[in-house]
């Protein structure tokens, strides 16, 4: 709406390489950050501001928030990726996984960086494969990842139960209890069929 994000997505990055249907790398660049270099000509290109945030400087964790946020007041799924560092363990892929339903998503889609023999976005176009990260890799990495306020903390703490379940609380206004009304699982509070077995 305002031209400052691809949608829920932040940036992958402010510039980088995608790979085309032939093999090629085209580089891209956010306009945005174009726009702010010619109307900031005295800003360093390489040091921008602490708003311009990127996907891969998000903690997977801010990830996952920012979508159970933004689920509340939609009614389908969304289509939303978090996005994780190079390394990280099956262990913490399912946490993220189970982040996502305890916060009421109703999606989600978890991508590992380096997890596959190619991918479509690079930070540079030769980096498409398996070798060992070199220096520019390992200082991003070394850069201390945003986490947002754990908006789901509260869930963790009690035995609340969230899902389209008879009894559970209603994923979508979280007030409401989930009951079969109808032939459907509906919420008591807002009404949003859940589960229908007509």
């Amino acid at each position: 709406m305002v031209g400052v994000s691809t949608g829920l997505e932040p940036y992958f990055s402010f510039s980088y390489f995608r790979s085309g249907r032939l093999g090629k790398f085209i580089e891209v660049k956010a306009d945005i950050v174009e726009e702010y270099l010619q109307q900031n000509p005295e800003a360093d290109p390489e040091n921008l501001p602490n708003w311009f945030v990127t996907a891969m400087e998000l903690a997977p964790e801010a990830h996952a928030d920012v979508q159970c946020v933004i689920q509340r007041w939609i009614d389908s799924s969304i289509s939303k990726t978090v996005n994780a560092p190079k390394g990280y363990s099956v262990e913490q892929v399912e946490a993220v996984y189970e982040r996502l339903y305890k916060g009421g998503a109703k999606g989600g889609t978890v991508y590992v960086d380096g997890s596959r023999d190619t991918q479509v976005l690079t930070l540079k176009a030769e980096e498409n494969s398996f070798e060992e990260e070199d220096n520019t890799a390992k200082k991003e990495k070394a850069k201390q990842h945003v986490v947002l306020v754990d908006t789901i903390h509260e869930l963790r703490s009690t035995n609340v139960t969230i899902g389209s379940e008879v009894g559970n609380t209603c994923p979508v206004c979280r007030k409401g209890e989930v009951k079969e009304i109808g032939g459907c699982n509906t919420c008591t509070n807002c009404n949003a069929q859940l589960k229908c077995g007509l």
